[in-house]
């Protein structure tokens, strides 16, 4: 364990230390009552944490149904079961809105890696990034970290709320966003995830829904995990141990805490694994004439090679080989893309890491105390460390788009060339160069660190009315350093070697004509494989590195209770206002935002589009930010039953919301919800709930200065697919997003099959004015600018060489943009199934044991975009971003020590981009399944409770259908869609135990 690990680990024990020694400063929290600032609503029912238990679904809870323990993991037997959706102080069944309710047990019974991972693995979430993807993986997205950002309905991370306890915590990533591996897992009892818009209960962000992870605040006594994992292929090795405590201090305080540690070894291969080495390619142009196809196997670049491609001049299409001989360049077989080729002797990218090393540490304090019987309060803290080593070879800038222009006299050629070079009068030739040595070289850390401090009270007022306060500070801050990075300038000076005349020397020609502009220039050698010297790659490289702080400081006041009883029963009223202040602040190691300077410099006209771009380093960095902004916010929420104990109509009741907010910056929202349960009979219940919602602009939505980067752009016009500049910024003229969320659904729970429940729930989402990036390397974007010759203001967002009616490959895109925009138009419709059966075999059987079972399927035909007016819509519905159909089943069998659970995973086949512009003649990816198992046994050692266990993820070892991918290049990714597992097999074997 290093260092880091150790020190906050001694700083986890000894925050514990310090809240139990605080008293006379410390606030706590209620006890098994909601906490009003919570937002949630309390059911009458024992939580279980039992892994043999099912995912618990509301519908359960809301009907009243207990729910059977076996175990628990708090020494103080939990008096309520807290339902995220309402503040409302109510019976559970007076909620309508849809929840899925998932103890902590059941997620680690087959997901042991983490909680998060197992979240991720429910119906209700599509497109998550996650731990086990990689810029190098399908289930890439792009330069951001590796962690856990939760997306309910593949509508982004932004658009999922995230909630501690019912509140908000701090984003954890520049963009807003969360990672909730950063959470204190050892004491989550649950998470509740709400499939519906919530933005009047807790505010921006809760489009799609929430994410609830509700801790045991009151657990008593010690508990522990240690474990360890690998895969079937002997690599990804994980490590996790961890530890909670909770103990009374005197008769009114209680402390909690907990320190956890898990780390996860790399695949550092891709070929490790059965796609590694295929190198399929989707090719094509996407037209009639040209439709996208996939080609299966051995797809590289034609237009580099890995000792230098000689792309003009005498020596044309011939590569240097070793010793910087010159040798015949086989091209291989063409496809319909320019410059891919099915073998030959073209490149690809390898040895890249499919996962990357992660490694996270993190410790939480919390102490509560009894004022008085009216009158309790709380403070809690936490940190949380997460570090992520990756390899990715993303092709540098100047070996794909911009062949390396060398000039006659160049030092490292060989005589035989030179002369062939002075005989016809050549002053110079372009080479495209794939350079292992730099590449491998070529890694990446991204750290973060998110600190968190919250101090509350909570109370009685009037003997019915429940009110808390709280205050919460966040303070985040996220490092990326790109390792060995490649200083284009730097690139140049070294590769325009020639012979010092006085000494004979081979030097940097720039060392003679402008001596001291690049001290200690090293000459580098770029013909053929390897032929570079240890010290002229260590010259070119470079450490370039971004750091992000994240800021919140949220103050939050709320009141509950009874306002009077009507005819059907009694009338709840709650009420609340917020104040937060965020701050964001990006900046870079980059000098004058990383600007090429070509002076002194051969560049060629590659140079000249470095310059363009302003581009000094390769690989690109993230550019600088600085905003901060307050909100002011006030909400209200009644809960109206309407009707009862009548014919059809056992209860109906009317819940609620109206919320105000005020963002400095990008204004004001007003958001309602309102949502009508009618309980027909005591088995039949349906529910409906209609909401506005809205997202604000984040502030690195607002205030990211222009940032340049290296992109793919497959071309309409000229039919090239290859990298250019991508140029993005922020926009400080966005407002709110808007969306309207409807929900309706039915609950079935018959009297006469006992622990059988079934809910099915429509979702329709639709946001207008949603903030998007309208970028011009989008299909629809060029082929609007294509058929308007050029006039539509869509055409500013790429810039050519020519005008668009030059369709030749010298007018390939020397950069584009991607602007925010509040343009896009979003809707998303669907239906959630649920079922759910528990059993005691032996009440009607003569089989022993307990027996659960439970299903979720979500069915989501559409997810229909609309970048920009006129652009067509596109159904991501049924594409890898948004499978139609996703499905997770349950079996959980328990008879004495003994535990089995299994999961069985389903995603349907899904064909490749819903855009009705572009043709396809590609088969659909093939559907995925997963099985996951876990086998576990109790035992008593040394007097005390143990658990054993051993699970087993991916049993079957499913790699999921290919799928390729375009304007990629060949070997840069694992060939799978996002849902599939990219690790294959993995072992876990561990030791849980509770005292």
């Amino acid at each position: 364990m290093n260092s880091q690990i150790k020190s906050l680990l001694m700083c986890g024990a000894a925050a514990a230390v310090m809240a139990a020694a605080s008293s006379a400063f410390a606030l706590p929290s209620s006890t098994a009552v909601e906490n009003a600032g919570s937002n949630t609503t309390q059911l009458s029912s024992d939580v279980s944490s039992a892994a043999t238990l099912p995912l618990v679904q509301v519908a359960q809870a809301i009907n009243g149904d207990a729910l059977s323990s076996a175990d628990s993991d708090t020494s103080k037997a939990s008096e309520t079961v807290i339902v995220t959706g309402t503040r409302m102080r109510t019976n559970g069944n007076d909620l309508p809105t849809p929840v899925t309710v998932v103890t902590a047990a059941q997620l680690q019974a087959t997901t042991p890696s983490d909680i998060p991972d197992g979240l991720n693995k429910l119906p209700d979430f599509a497109g998550a990034r996650s731990s086990n993807s990689s810029e190098n993986s399908g289930n890439g997205k792009g330069s951001a970290p590796t962690g856990n950002f939760l997306d309910i309905r593949g509508l982004g991370p932004i658009r999922t709320l995230i909630l501690m306890d019912g509140k908000r915590v701090p984003s954890t990533y520049f963009d807003g966003t969360v990672d909730t591996n950063m959470l204190p897992e050892m004491l989550v009892q649950r998470v509740d995830v709400v499939t519906g818009g919530a933005s009047a209960v807790y505010g921006s962000d809760a489009i799609s829904g929430v994410v609830n992870f509700i801790l045991d605040n009151k657990f008593e006594g010690v508990k522990g995990l240690i474990q360890g994992g690998i895969s079937t292929y002997g690599d990804a090795k994980s490590f996790r141990a961890g530890i909670a405590n909770g103990f009374d201090v005197g008769s009114r305080g209680h402390v909690v805490w907990s320190l956890e540690y898990y780390d996860r070894d790399a695949v550092p291969d891709m070929s490790a694994r059965p796609y590694g080495n295929l190198d399929p390619e989707l090719v094509g142009q996407g037209s009639a004439a040209s439709p996208y196809i996939v080609e299966p196997c051995c797809v590289e670049r034609s237009n580099l090679a890995y000792g230098g491609l000689v792309m003009s001049g005498p020596f044309k299409n011939q590569q240097f080989g070793p010793g910087g001989v010159l040798q015949p360049f086989v091209l291989g077989t063409p496809t319909p893309t320019a410059n891919y080729y099915i073998g030959g002797d073209g490149t690809v990218e390898s040895h890249e890491y499919l996962v990357p090393v992660i490694g996270i540490a993190k410790g939480f304090g919390r102490f509560d105390y009894d004022f008085s019987d009216t009158l309790k309060g709380y403070v809690q803290t936490s940190y949380a460390q997460s570090r992520t080593y990756d390899i990715n070879q993303s092709l540098p800038l100047f070996a794909t788009a911009y062949p390396l222009t060398i000039y006659s006299g160049n030092a490292f050629l060989l005589p035989q060339y030179q002369s062939a070079l002075t005989a016809t009068n050549t002053s110079s030739f372009s080479i495209g160069l794939y350079d292992n040595d730099i590449n491998r070289a070529m890694s990446f850390v991204y750290q973060t660190g998110a600190f968190m401090v919250q101090t509350g009270l909570e109370g009685t007022v009037f003997d019915n009315f429940n009110w808390d306060a709280h205050y919460t500070h966040g303070d985040t801050r996220t490092m990326q350093t790109t390792h060995k990075n490649i200083n284009a300038m730097r690139l140049y000076a070294a590769i325009d070697a020639v012979k010092d005349p006085s000494t004979g020397n081979i030097v940097c020609r720039v060392s003679l004509t402008a001596p001291g502009a690049y001290p200690g220039c090293v000459p580098f050698n770029v013909f053929g494989p390897g032929a570079a010297s240890p010290q002229a790659l260590s010259y070119i490289q470079g450490d370039t590195s971004w750091v992000a702080r994240n800021d919140l400081d949220d103050f939050d006041a709320n009141i509950t209770g009874p306002l009077f009883n009507d005819w059907a029963g009694p009338v709840q009223f709650a009420a609340g206002v917020e104040y937060r202040l965020q701050s964001l602040v990006v900046t870079t190691s980059v000098p004058n935002n990383g600007v090429f300077d070509p002076q002194y410099l051969r560049a060629g006209t590659d140079g000249k589009t470095f310059l363009a771009k302003n581009q000094a380093w390769v690989k690109e960095f993230q550019s600088p930010a600085s905003g901060a902004e307050n909100v002011y916010e006030g909400d209200v929420e009644v809960d109206v039953p309407l009707l009862k104990d009548l014919p059809l109509a056992e209860l109906v009741s009317f819940n609620g919301a109206y919320r105000y907010t005020n963002y400095s910056i990008s204004g004001s929202a007003n958001t309602w919800k309102a949502g009508l349960e009618w309980q027909i009979l005591d088995d039949v219940k349906i529910r409906a709930t209609r909401s506005r919602d809205f997202r604000a602009p984040t502030l690195w939505d607002l205030y990211q200065q222009p940032s340049t980067s290296s992109s793919g752009y497959a071309d309409q016009l000229t039919g090239i697919n290859q990298s250019t500049a991508s140029i993005s910024g922020g926009n400080p003229n966005l407002k709110p997003e808007v969306a309207r969320n409807t929900t309706a659904g039915v609950v079935f729970t018959p009297r006469w099959a006992p622990g059988f429940s079934f809910s099915a729930d429509y979702f329709h989402i639709a946001i207008d004015n949603a903030i998007g990036q309208v970028s011009g390397s989008n299909p629809s974007v060029q082929n609007i600018c294509i058929s308007s010759g050029g006039t539509s203001p869509l055409c500013s967002l790429t810039v050519r060489p020519f005008p668009i009616t030059n369709t030749s490959p010298a007018n390939f895109p020397t950069s584009y943009y991607t602007l925010n925009e509040n343009v896009s138009h979003v809707y998303a419709e669907g239906i959630d199934f649920e079922a759910d059966y528990e059993t005691d075999l032996s009440s009607w059987s003569s089989l022993p044991g307990v027996m659960n079972f439970r299903g979720l399927w979500s069915h989501q035909p559409t997810y229909k975009t609309q970048t920009i007016a006129g652009a067509p819509f596109v159904n991501q519905a049924g594409t890898a971003q948004t499978p139609s159909d996703r499905a997770t089943f349950t079996l959980g069998y328990k008879i004495g020590a003994f535990t089995f659970d299994a999961l069985e995973r389903y995603e349907s086949a899904y064909h490749y981009n819903g855009d009705p512009t572009l043709v396809y003649n590609t088969p659909e990816v093939r559907a995925y399944f997963a099985t996951d198992i876990n086998f576990s046994y109790d035992f008593i050692a040394m007097d005390q409770p143990f658990t054993g266990f051993l699970a087993v993820d991916n049993l079957f070892n499913e790699q999921g259908g290919v799928y390729a991918t375009t304007a990629a290049s060949p070997g840069s990714y694992y060939p799978v869609g996002p849902g599939a597992d990219i690790i294959g097999r993995y072992f876990t074997v561990g030791l849980r135990f509770k005292m």
